[in-house]
């Protein structure tokens, strides 16, 4: 099918006759099987006054002779109600008409000709690779496809083109990696995923083996102390180089010593009986590995350790608690029990007036009360571990005054900057705050300083040493200063969280004004709203509608200043206005549902479910919307003419034997939210049926013809996206100036836009300050008083049933 477009232009008339400028960029919008919308663009130049109109000619395709088909087109749209013709429109002023200025755009017949992408085994290739240390690898992957396949590397679950280190080369027929100076940690399986519209993405993993020396050991701990003697026991390392481990070396120090001793150079285990030790000197270990390429990095213990009979000091050693007359101490088991268990622990304790020690008690346990003390005494304590042949080194606690401890009530309000808590209206309030306090105090939450009662809405969770409060289902109201009391009846505490919500602004203050009327415009003017939101009103939308007709249109969504001018009125016509104020806290369209699931399927229909989406963007879900797509077609069909409030719908008229996949839409006050997963193919056929042989009768042979027709024109208006950037967009920025990234997509069907910073997929869920807007054919990505978090590589992928596209910019903030 072949279209084409002349413009040419009308205008008022004017003291000396000059011609319009020709139209530009004339481009198919949309069509279907009976229709065909053109757009195109205003001339450059209109001859020195307004143009009037544009003249729409069209050609059958076969006749070869243009034909006026409508002399008074006043827009840049039109909408043709034909089949297999071609057009062209002129733009016409008083004086006289243009020659033709636009040149004919075709949809190539070639689109039918996909090739599914994978890897091009005709070119040779490897998958394994083997480098030394220190040298650069290069992996080359042949492909082919048509579309030319779009190519993603991986490792793990972190998308490579974020890290500068890797240099990712691509083209038609190939991708190349290329990893600088190789280390062991290189080591491993990279994840190759190509895709191009046309069947399923295939991942191709790419193996590296580094030959290096192995990683450091793990786990070196020590055993069986005994006298002069010990073992030592760890685990391999996660990288042997690329070659197997022959051998560790074993070295040990003395505490009081700074270099090592090698005690072996071949242990061929991962355990090693240490022997000869002095049983008054407390040592260090260290172990590492070896393979053919070198010695690895060592692996030591982190404390001394002495080889005698008897057991370990013990660890850690604290107070917890005290009285009047008695002091609680706790604390870890020693290393190493000397060869046998430990029996008890040996408290002991001095005054400080008394230097002599004196049992204090003995307990099995590693928390013990010491009782029997003197009120206000100050007391020194020490520990000993027992085993049959001994007592340990001692570790010692004091001096301690003995006295009924008591823990002011505090709250750690570390979680919440500035005791400010931020929430979305719509979401929940949830305030959690650790405490402590001796004796134990009593809890209770004020809200602007009257008591907060429990209801459906409010609940309250208390454990040890943690207290929340839960607000459900937040409503500007629920703002305000929310306290916690801690009273322990002998201090009272209170420690505040003031709570903002954010969310739209309120209706700008009206009513409207009419600064300026004309024939064609109208300059319209009002006030700011007298609530923000919780943030800085970011524009306007301004919205007009003729009374005569029942939808809104949207003149302009980015208005920043109170006053617009509304052109491209019709004289004559009433029309009503309406203006929305927006700040970045304002309602967002949901996060996707969930991937439907098909089921009680027949041979003409099927009932799909899915989950309702995990983000409800700050308003209620007012429904849903379903598509449908057969698998043989590269167009989605949207079934419901009406909004679906259910998460289940019957999806009937549907052609028996046909694969069907399905997606689904959520919609709230914002819009709609990104498409779901697609669910799997079903087959559009009853249980009986299936087992029935299909005959070919001429109805369905007929079927078959028109159903290819038709498939053959869908694939013909498909176009695979286009991503153009704004040429005005600052790249390199000072820390507290704004972040503005805004680009042009093209492609049908509409594309799906996502954006990722530095290969991850930006979350609106926890990434708040990054705003992104997406229309038909525009999308862009804001941030407000950016730091330097905010550099990075920021890209924008538009995908749609017929190709993706991917493009990259890199910010630079300067300064913080």
């Amino acid at each position: 099918m072949y279209y084409g477009l002349l413009l040419r232009s009308s205008h008022k008339h004017v003291s000396f006759p000059d011609l319009p400028g020709e139209p530009s960029k004339l481009h198919v919008v949309d069509s279907t099987k009976t229709s065909i919308t053109l757009g195109w663009e205003k001339p450059v130049y209109d001859g020195g006054s307004d143009i009037t109109h544009y003249i729409l000619d069209q050609m059958n395709a076969e006749d070869k002779e243009w034909v006026t088909i409508n002399p008074q087109v006043k827009t840049c749209e039109y909408v043709n109600i034909s089949y297999l013709y071609l057009f062209y429109n002129q733009s016409k002023n008083i004086i006289a008409i243009l020659d033709i200025v636009f040149l004919a755009f075709h949809l190539l017949y070639n689109f039918l000709l996909t090739e599914e992408a994978d890897l091009d085994l005709d070119v040779s290739m490897t998958t394994q690779y083997t480098a030394r240390a220190g040298r650069d690898v290069e992996v080359f992957i042949p492909l082919k496809g048509r579309p030319a396949p779009n190519v993603t590397w991986r490792r793990g679950d972190r998308n490579m083109a974020g890290d500068n280190r890797y240099t990712i080369t691509s083209t038609d027929r190939a991708t190349t990696l290329l990893i600088p100076k190789v280390t062991r940690d290189d080591c491993g399986k990279y994840l190759l995923e190509i895709e191009n519209g046309v069947g399923e993405p295939k991942i191709i993993t790419v193996s590296l083996k580094v030959l290096d020396s192995p990683s450091s050991c793990h786990k070196l701990i020590i055993k069986n102390v005994t006298r002069g003697k010990l073992t030592l026991s760890w685990e391999a390392p996660v990288i042997d180089g690329g070659s197997p481990v022959t051998n560790y070396i074993v070295e040990k120090k003395a505490s009081t010593m700074k270099a090592y001793q090698m005690i072996a150079a071949e242990c061929a285990n991962t355990t090693y009986k240490v022997v000869g030790l002095e049983e008054d000197v407390a040592y260090f270990f260290r172990v590492s590995a070896e393979n053919e390429f070198g010695v690895g990095d060592t692996c030591e213990t982190t404390e001394p350790v002495r080889a005698t009979e008897t057991p370990g000091a013990v660890k850690d050693l604290v107070m917890v608690d005290s009285t009047k007359n008695s002091v609680t101490l706790q604390w870890t088991r020693p290393d190493h029990d000397g060869g046998s268990h430990i029996t008890e622990y040996v408290i002991e304790k001095r005054t400080e007036e008394d230097p002599t020690w004196t049992l204090g008690a003995t307990c099995k346990r590693c928390s013990c009360e010491v009782t029997g003390l003197k009120e206000d005494a100050v007391m020194d304590f020490r520990v000993f571990a027992k085993n049959e042949k001994g007592k340990s080194d001692f570790s010692q606690i004091g001096p301690i005054t003995v006295i009924d401890f008591i823990i002011p009530p505090e709250a750690n309000l570390s979680e919440y900057p500035n005791g400010e808590l931020a929430v979305r209206i719509g979401q929940n309030i949830h305030i959690e705050l650790p405490f402590k306090g001796k004796p134990r105090p009593a809890i209770s939450w004020l809200k602007d300083n009257l008591p907060l009662k429990e209801s459906d809405k409010v609940r309250f969770r208390t454990t040890d040493n943690k207290t929340a409060v839960t607000v459900r289902g937040v409503k500007k109201e629920h703002a305000g200063q929310y306290t916690l009391v801690l009273d322990n009846r002998v201090i009272k505490n209170y420690f505040d969280i003031n709570v903002i919500t954010l969310g739209p602004p309120s209706v700008p203050v009206g009513p409207i004004r009419f600064d300026e009327i004309k024939a064609q415009s109208i300059i319209i003017s009002w006030d700011e709203p007298k609530e923000n939101g919780g943030g800085e009103i970011t524009c306007y939308s301004v919205e007009k509608r003729e009374t005569s007709q029942a939808n809104w249109k949207m003149v302009c969504s980015s208005v920043v200043r109170t006053t617009f001018k509304i052109p491209n009125l019709v004289q004559g016509t009433a029309y009503q206005f309406r203006v929305r104020a927006e700040n970045k806290y304002g309602y967002k369209p949901p996060g996707p549902p969930g991937k439907p699931v098909a089921y009680n399927i027949t041979s003409d229909g099927m009932t799909i479910k899915w989950e309702a989406p995990g983000f409800d963007g700050g308003s209620p879900i007012l429904g849903y919307h379903v598509e449908k797509k057969d698998r043989n077609s590269l167009l989605w069909q949207k079934v419901n003419s009406t909004i679906i409030s259910n998460r289940e719908y019957r999806i009937i008229g549907l052609m028996e034997g046909l694969e069907y996949s399905f997606r689904v839409y959520a919609e709230n006050n914002a819009g709609l939210s990104p498409v779901s997963e697609q669910s799997k193919h079903a087959l559009a056929i009853s249980p009986v049926g299936f087992f029935q042989k299909k005959k070919l009768t001429i109805p369905y042979i007929i079927f078959l013809t028109h159903f290819v027709l038709f498939c053959h024109l869908f694939i013909l208006s498909a176009v695979a996206p286009e991503i153009q950037w704004s040429p005005d967009q600052v790249l390199t920025l000072k820390a507290g100036e704004n972040v503005k990234l805004s680009c042009s997509i093209t492609g049908r069907p509409v594309p799906q836009v996502v954006w990722y910073k530095d290969g991850k997929e930006i979350d609106k869920r926890t990434m708040i300050d990054i705003e992104i807007t997406t229309g038909i054919g525009t999308s862009s990505l804001f941030i407000r008083d950016a730091d330097r978090s905010h550099r990075g590589i920021y890209t924008v992928e538009a995908k749609n049933s017929y190709g993706s596209k991917k493009a990259d910019v890199n910010v630079r903030v300067q300064g913080w």
